[in-house]
C-alpha cells in the first residue's frame, strides 16, 4: 500500500509540468548539427578493410604454425619416451 502511494505521489508531481521550447536559432542550430552526415573518405574505408584482411590472415597463418608445430612436438614427446632397449627395469 505504501509503495502505491509513493508511486501515486511522484505521477502526480508531474502534472505541473510544462514543456520547455528553445528559441529559434537555439534549435537551428541543433538541427543543422544533427543533419549535418560526416562520410568517411573511400579511401578510409580501404584502409580499414585491408587492416582486417592482414588481420584475418595473419590469425589464419598462426592457427596453421601452431597445429604443424603441435604435431611436431607430440611426435617428438612420443619418440623420446619409447624405450629403445626394451628393458622395463634399467
Amino acid at each position: 500500500m505504501e509503495k502505491e502511494n509513493w508511486i501515486e505521489t511522484v505521477m502526480e508531481s508531474t502534472n505541473g509540468i510544462t514543456k520547455v521550447t528553445p528559441s529559434k536559432t537555439l534549435f537551428s542550430k541543433i538541427t543543422f548539427k544533427i543533419n549535418q552526415e560526416k562520410k568517411a573518405s573511400p579511401q578510409t574505408i580501404w584502409l580499414v578493410a585491408a587492416s582486417i584482411l592482414v588481420l584475418v590472415l595473419l590469425n589464419i597463418a598462426a592457427i596453421k604454425t601452431q597445429r604443424f608445430s603441435k604435431q611436431e612436438t607430440s611426435s617428438v614427446y612420443l619418440s623420446g619416451t619409447l624405450n629403445q632397449s626394451n628393458q622395463l627395469y634399467q
